[in-house]
């Protein structure tokens, strides 16, 4: 069955859209409106994801970034309609679909980072309010740590990366950051040491701090228990001061 000329034109006109640098101009259009068409869909591409990314658009010279939009347009099958997830999409084509070899190897890593930040701003939850916990409280109750969080794994350092700090390598140890919604909204990230994360872990899995404690020192063969414990309980002074953990509850089961 033949394509009717109107669906012919339509497919050409769309075409054209997304790559107006081919050369394939659609055949019954005005050259001067099809630019304007195509000036306005690259600009809403380019208004949402220099908002979201505005790190990554400091670092790539105008012309780098307008070739990664428009490749980003023209290569790119959106999975979604909705304007609000043009970042989301555009993760994902660095992630899985982007192939170029001069771009900057933490390109993918940096790009999800500043990604996330949306993500944890737009994540709904409802209204929470920190309790003030004692040093009891942090090592002996089950920790309740902020509703909307993630816990990041990077191999590039994408929270210093700048214009001034471009990597070419990745450093030997991995980057581990504590992204949260605190009591007031405000989305919040802390660098993290992998021994923290454990600890968080632990702590999500229901353990007080006092017992995770004694398991990771126990992992580490620490000769002097006490010292881990009092340097443990600082980390968690600090998650609650920052606003990551905010309550606590007794325990359920004896530990």
């Amino acid at each position: 069955m033949n394509t009717p000329v109107f669906q012919q034109m339509q497919r050409q006109f769309l075409a054209h859209l997304r790559q107006p640098l081919s050369g394939n101009q659609p055949v019954g259009f005005a050259e001067d409106r099809l630019a304007v068409y195509a000036g306005l869909l690259y600009n809403k591409f380019d208004e949402s994801l220099t908002a979201c990314f505005p790190v990554l658009h400091r670092l790539l010279e105008t012309a780098r970034w307008r070739a990664l939009v428009l490749d980003f347009i023209a290569e790119h099958r959106c999975l979604s309609p909705y304007y609000r997830q043009i970042p989301d999409e555009f993760v994902r084509y660095l992630q899985t679909e982007r192939q170029a070899p001069d771009d900057p190897p933490f390109l993918a890593e940096l790009a999800h980072f500043e990604w996330i930040e949306l993500v944890l701003s737009i994540s709904e939850a409802g209204p929470v309010e920190a309790e003030m916990l004692q040093d009891e409280q942090l090592l002996d109750a089950v920790l309740m740590f902020a509703p909307v969080m993630r816990l990041l794994y990077y191999l590039w350092p994408v929270q210093q990366i700048s214009r001034a700090f471009q990597p070419d390598e990745a450093p030997p140890q991995a980057t581990h950051i504590l992204g949260f919604c605190d009591t007031d909204g405000q989305v919040r990230f802390i660098a993290l040491n992998p021994e923290t994360v454990r600890l968080i872990l632990l702590l999500q899995g229901g353990f007080t701090g006092r017992a995770a404690l004694h398991l990771i020192a126990e992992s580490l063969s620490v000769s002097e228990p006490a010292q881990l414990l009092a340097f443990g309980k600082q980390i968690l002074t600090e998650l609650h001061r920052q606003g990551a953990i905010i309550g606590s509850q007794p325990p359920t089961i004896k530990q």
